[in-house]
């Protein structure tokens, strides 16, 4: 039992490692992904449609960087955490709205009406009409 125990704290003090805030410059970096996430009040008081999301990633100044872009669905992905039952994203973050974040893709078989979105209300991707306005977090690859 002691064995299993001292296992479970090893483990886990492995993905704790992984991804990690940094308070100073509001993000969020996963080093095993080698991803940065903004994580700021504006992650959950901003609202774009779609189509206004990516330039805005793509424009963004923040933290001393200027190649942030609108992540995947697969890079949302990365910081879903079923274990957090709060709103399912990795509690290294700060600032979370459940009901959804834009990502990249939109979609070819609906003439690019509808786009990705990660509902953190589930840990889910699922899409949406572009012109809905959802919340926006961007992300930058680590160098």
């Amino acid at each position: 039992m002691k064995a299993f125990l001292l296992m479970l704290i090893c483990i886990a003090s492995l993905y704790a490692a992984s991804v990690s805030r940094d308070n100073g410059n509001e993000v969020v970096m996963d080093y095993d992904n080698n991803l940065m996430w903004m994580d700021n009040k504006d992650t959950v008081t901003k609202r774009f449609t779609h189509k206004e999301a990516k330039p805005y990633c793509e424009t963004l100044l923040y933290a001393g960087y200027a190649n942030w872009r609108l992540p995947t669905i697969e890079e949302f992905q990365t910081i879903v955490d079923k274990r957090n039952t709060k709103n399912y994203i990795h509690r290294a973050f700060r600032y979370n709205q459940a009901k959804g974040y834009w990502a990249l893709k939109a979609h070819f078989r609906t003439f690019w009406f509808y786009a990705d979105f990660m509902n953190f209300v589930s840990g889910t991707a699922y899409f949406d009409n572009r012109n809905v306005y959802k919340f926006v977090r961007c992300v930058r690859t680590m160098r």
